[in-house]
């Protein structure tokens, strides 16, 4: 199996694979669903396998923060459950990730190395999770589901290409010029920019206690855990607080400097980078962006946004980033009929073909889904 390729280079693939989905469900159907027969702790049943109602949680407030204020359930659980079928499927022709790699992605990615010293630091990797309200087993599937999810998505894009496709996109990548600008707002900034309102008092303390009927045992120690919640949950709001109303200028298609009057991020700008390649920062010993590569809304909305208009708050493990493109050069799909057939004597198709024949057979089966459609 290939090794996973950044979220930048799937730009071209996942415009592939939405044509060649929609191919396939506009052949075969969608799926049937019908919603009675799970218990309380199931939001749905995929094909037989159960799904938590918090790791529906888990998915919805990763990958679709900006719309968690939002009455957007249905639909992202519809999103959710497409997912688990496409893993399933992806499982079922032979997709594993192995430990090693999942290792591998923790120890190199730069968003857990401790900025002051540069090095992946155990440590700050536990604390980042505690932030993100995860333990190491449940970020461990996260990374797991979307390695596999994002791998089946690689395949079947190739798969789903025509020889023709394949080369015009080819020179789209090789030939686009992207450079965006962003702001980054970590969570010690945000701690030191808004202490006045992540005090906790007594009076917050005893209320909490009260109206919900805590139970002390140690009253220094559990009075102390108790002042770290509250603080944690006041973090959470001024974060969603700050999100909401970036979030409503980048829907009126805002300015970045508008969005940024509100984060009051540091701002830079990445280096000059082609789809197909990671986004980096623009320094002598360029880094890679970890929470903008892996986030869902920047594979969404780099291509789309106007120049200089905001994009949506984009939450990770250490703060908040928004980002805009400053530079945007792609180049029209057309190819004169030289260049192509030159291509094309040089491509050899008959992979591709396989994989997409054995791939319609796959998600031509009928999947069974139950949905519990309760999901507050």
């Amino acid at each position: 199996m290939f090794d996973q390729k950044s979220v930048i280079s799937k730009y071209v693939g996942y415009f592939l694979i939405g044509f060649f989905l929609f191919i396939i469900i506009l052949s075969f159907g969608m799926p049937d669903v019908t919603g009675c027969g799970t218990d309380r702790s199931s939001i749905a049943v995929v094909n037989g396998q159960k799904v938590d109602h918090l790791d529906f949680l888990r998915y919805r407030d990763t990958k679709f923060a900006q719309f968690r204020n939002q009455k957007m359930d249905s639909f992202i659980l519809d999103n959710f459950i497409l997912e688990l079928m496409l893993i399933q499927k992806a499982e079922k022709t032979g997709f594993k990730i192995t430990e090693d790699r999942v290792i591998n992605y923790i120890k190199k990615s730069p968003e857990f190395k401790n900025p002051s010293t540069g090095k992946f630091d155990p440590e700050y990797f536990q604390a980042i999770l505690r932030n993100s309200r995860l333990d190491l087993a449940e970020f461990e599937k996260l990374i797991r589901r979307d390695f596999t999810l994002d791998d089946y998505k690689y395949f079947l894009s190739i798969g789903g290409a025509s020889a023709t496709e394949d080369i015009q996109a080819k020179n789209i990548a090789d030939n686009s010029i992207i450079q965006v600008q962003y702001s980054f707002l970590s969570i010690e900034d945000i701690r030191t920019s808004y202490k006045n309102d992540l005090v906790v008092t007594d009076t917050d303390i005893d209320n909490e206690i009260k109206n919900n009927n805590v139970k002390i045992s140690d009253p220094t120690t559990d009075r102390e855990r108790i002042r770290k919640q509250i603080e944690e949950k006041k973090l959470e709001k001024i974060k969603n607080d700050l999100a909401e109303k970036i979030n409503r200028i980048a829907a009126s298609n805002g300015t970045f400097a508008s969005a940024n009057s509100i984060l009051k991020g540091k701002v830079a700008k990445s280096s000059k980078f082609k789809i197909g390649e990671p986004v980096k920062s623009d320094e002598k010993e360029p880094k890679i962006i970890a929470a903008l590569n892996n986030s869902s809304i920047f594979t969404e909305k780099c291509l789309s946004l106007a120049l200089n208009a905001s994009s949506p708050a984009i939450h990770s493990g250490s703060g908040i980033y928004i980002f805009t493109p400053v530079i945007k050069t792609i180049p029209t799909a057309s190819i004169d009929k030289d260049t192509l057939e030159r291509s094309f004597s040089a491509a050899d198709n008959s992979s591709a073909n396989m994989i997409t024949r054995n791939l319609l057979k796959v998600m031509n089966e009928k999947s069974k889904v139950i949905k519990n459609l309760k999901t507050d």
